[in-house]
């Protein structure tokens, strides 16, 4: 019966003889990953150091220890080599950051010991409803899940694991997602209308004048005339805003400038780096041209300095000028404010988006395809983004229309 190969990336047995008087030879069979195997040989002035000098040759050729993985490594093993190979060379800093918290709050303090031979599926189950007792939101657990479920891919494709256990786990659940919700006509006008006022409360007056100081009404203006991301508008400088416009042709046929501004990069902060510009953007789609309406036009031209550097921030720090990326946590933690203060405690800056969109999808003017372009997004999330809920008085008047018959 023939004798079983070896398996890759394998040595066989080391055998050492004399060969001369005063040198040892080590050899033995090695399986490369070619699957060929092949004899390997060194010498050393004695039996130990024939055989070490082998034992560093078939080290060198499997590969640095670090970047192999057995049934015996733990899982904190594969995660880090999962962050080294897969993640750092791939991800922004920013969504490194997000991975590394995951793992370092909640993964590896619960998981990081075990073998992996030991990370079955019961187990990760057991896990998962642990998080689901400590009270984390379901969307939360869902991001623990799939950086879990990443770094046993890893395991798997190192022929470690058969398959993914994560893969026989239940979807997560939480809470039913709320319906969306834009602003309303009514609300829109609140809004802008307190962001333009002054009070004859002392304190509402002093939150007016915070909010204008922190650019609120004009960044509000520009999130709801563009639909953009907090994080993009944060990032846009004066070079990707043209408010001569560029030359398009109307339904009429007439060649007209529309003023426009490019959206997709973001502000972001990275452990290390404090807070940077990311060219990649949140999605593969996010790069885009955005129409700009007339009332944000006639905003930005008012706010454009005359020596306005092409590559200084439109919305920067509140307080400061120049370079000074202003962070988008602390925009929407602004809006926050602004939205309690209006009597709006459910909504933030994010509503700004939805808002654009509904407004889009209520004129029913623009194809999908084409709202899915000014969202930055690869298809148009309707069910995310559109509000609902709201009075259609001319659903009455359509079906009148049916019946007069």
């Amino acid at each position: 019966m023939a004798r079983p190969p070896l398996p890759l990336n394998t040595p066989g047995k080391i055998g050492v003889r004399k060969v001369g008087d005063k040198r040892f030879a080590a050899r033995c069979r090695y399986r490369d990953a070619d699957g060929v195997t092949r004899r390997l040989e060194t010498r050393g002035r004695s039996e130990t150091a024939a055989r070490n000098e082998l034992q560093t040759v078939i080290k060198a050729r499997q590969g640095h220890g670090s970047d192999k993985l057995y049934p015996s490594s733990r899982f904190r093993d594969a995660a880090e080599l999962w962050m080294a190979t897969k993640v750092t060379p791939r991800r922004s800093g920013s969504t490194r950051d997000a991975y590394r918290r995951r793992l370092d709050a909640v993964a590896l303090p619960a998981l990081g010991e075990l073998r992996l031979r030991e990370c079955t599926a019961s187990r990760l189950d057991a896990f998962m409803a642990r998080l689901e007792q400590r009270g984390l939101s379901g969307n939360y657990r869902s991001a623990v899940r799939g950086v879990v479920r990443e770094v046993c891919k890893l395991a798997v494709m190192h022929g470690v694991m058969a398959a993914n256990p994560v893969d026989a786990l239940d979807d997560v659940e939480g809470k039913r997602a709320a319906a969306p919700r834009a602003l309303t006509v009514r609300e829109r006008r609140a809004l802008l209308g307190w962001l333009d006022g002054t009070s004859d409360d002392d304190e509402v007056a002093a939150k007016q004048v915070a909010a204008r100081r922190r650019h609120v009404p004009d960044l509000a203006r520009f999130l709801l005339a563009t639909g953009a991301r907090i994080g993009e508008a944060c990032a846009v400088r004066w070079c990707d805003v043209d408010l001569e416009g560029v030359p398009v042709v109307d339904e009429a046929g007439q060649l007209r400038a529309v003023p426009v501004v490019h959206l997709g990069p973001v502000i972001a902060r990275v452990n290390g780096q404090g807070l940077v510009r990311v060219e990649e953007g949140k999605t593969a789609a996010a790069k885009r041209t955005v129409p700009l309406p007339g009332f944000a036009t006639a905003m930005l031209a008012a706010r454009k300095p005359d020596d306005a550097p092409a590559g200084e921030p439109v919305f920067p720090t509140a307080g400061r000028a120049g370079m000074s990326w202003q962070d988008p946590s602390r925009a929407g933690k602004y809006f926050r404010e602004v939205f309690d203060a209006v009597g709006m405690p459910w909504a933030t800056s994010h509503v700004c988006r939805k808002t654009y969109l509904t407004i889009l999808d209520d004129e029913q003017a623009l194809s999908d395809r084409m709202k899915a372009d000014l969202m930055g997004h690869a298809t148009l999330l309707r069910d995310t983004y559109v509000g609902r809920g709201e009075l259609h008085p001319q659903a009455a008047t359509y079906i009148d229309a049916a019946y007069r018959d």
